[in-house]
């Protein structure tokens, strides 16, 4: 992401425990954002436990329990 000042960056990533999301979660740590990441079951394997939240952002509930976290674990989003 050569150009792009990302450190210090809080994102987050739905479905990013396998796959392109994976991929994508993996690469914005790298770059040294803060990434809290969501899928609907939790991974055998996760880098931070704190940084992952099991919620179906296709429901409110779901997406009331990504946004409390986001607030709560990284203070808000900036990607």
């Amino acid at each position: 992401m050569s150009g792009l000042e990302l450190k210090g960056r809080r994102a987050l990533v739905t479905g990013g425990t396998q796959g392109i999301g994976l991929a994508v979660v993996t690469r914005l740590r790298d770059e040294g954002v803060r990434v809290l990441t969501t899928a609907r079951t939790t991974p055998a394997e996760r880098v931070d436990p704190d940084l992952f939240v099991a919620a179906d952002v296709a429901t409110a509930e779901g997406c009331t329990i990504v946004a409390d976290a986001v607030r709560k674990r990284l203070g808000g989003v900036d990607l």
